[in-house]
């Protein structure tokens, strides 16, 4: 029963979209004649009347673009599922930007011949296709033929364009990450929903050339802790500690190595192949586990210097 409930309001949105969609073209051409019409009682210009029916033009796709994002895209979403509609909906908005361009340029008088063939035409795509706004789409377009990630994927991305400060405390140097999960992947913007909460909109053209790690392809990945201990601490009783807590947390086969020493202290190292959401969730999940080895085993150091201490 509620299957059926469900199948009738798609039947019902489909029917709500295309009414309004040919009501809007209807409104569009109607407009358009008047204005025709109103050339010779008005005396307009051809000057006056192409912007006129420009304006219509982009009124009238504005609106379809909002009919389409409002109620079409989501009722393709609800039916394919969010990584089917992906490419549909990229290939909908791509050509209804084109078709709203030419109707613009049709509306100024340009044939849509000469537009579509003629060579000038041709060297001002080729032209424009280095700023911005067409590399972003280009990019765009490669997004969707190559397939580094789609919607719904969790991924991390490195880009140069954002870089971040690097941690101060005395661990590994860690990568710039930015990571979440694709949302959507439009003309313009890939849209991603950090971990931080906000939805991050990327220009295509940045993502295209940012480092991606797809996570949703593959849950296996390493990690690599490092980690600072007082020099007072035998390594030859940490190290046996730290290595049998984990194997007890599921960490098998990883043995702790000395890979730096100061004056002061010595640098601990562990690379753990996890398969967590999030590297903080392994970070804290060991971390928490090492504190109390390690205040263990500085408490008998601590009790030698105040017993020696108060013997002098």
């Amino acid at each position: 029963m509620a299957n059926r409930n469900h199948n009738g309001d798609l039947k019902r949105l489909w029917r709500k979209t295309g009414i309004l969609i040919l009501v809007l073209f209807v409104i569009g051409i109607l407009l358009a004649i008047l204005v025709d019409f109103a050339k010779g009682p008005l005396h307009l210009s051809k000057s006056v009347a192409d912007p006129i029916k420009a304006l219509i033009v982009l009124m009238i796709g504005g609106s379809i673009s909002y009919l389409l994002e409002r109620y079409l895209f989501q009722l393709t979403t609800r039916t394919l599922g969010a990584k089917s509609t992906t490419s549909l909906r990229f290939v909908i908005r791509l050509f209804l930007l084109f078709a709203v361009i030419l109707a613009v340029l049709a509306a100024f008088g340009v044939g849509l011949s000469s537009v579509v063939f003629g060579g000038a035409f041709i060297t001002a795509i080729i032209g424009l296709a280095g700023q911005t706004m067409f590399g972003n789409l280009i990019a765009g377009i490669a997004i969707l033929i190559f397939h580094p990630f789609e919607v719904g994927d969790r991924i991390n991305f490195v880009a140069w364009q954002y870089p971040i400060l690097m941690p101060s405390f005395p661990h590994e140097a860690t990568k710039p990450i930015y990571t979440g999960n694709v949302v959507d992947i439009s003309l313009m913007y890939t849209s991603i929903l950090t971990d931080s909460g906000p939805v991050m909109a990327v220009p295509n053209g940045i993502i295209i050339q940012a480092a991606v790690e797809n996570l949703s392809q593959s849950k296996r990945r390493i990690l690599r802790m490092r980690f600072d201990i007082d020099i007072a601490l035998d390594p030859n009783q940490l190290l046996p500690r730290v290595e049998k807590m984990l194997q007890t947390l599921g960490y098998t086969g990883i043995t702790p190595q000395i890979i730096d020493v100061t004056p002061i202290s010595y640098s601990v190292l562990m690379v753990v192949d996890t398969q967590s959401r999030t590297d903080d969730e392994v970070r804290h999940q060991i971390l928490s586990h090492l504190v109390p080895i390690v205040q263990r085993l500085a408490k008998p150091a601590s009790n030698d210097k105040d017993s020696s201490g108060q013997h002098a």
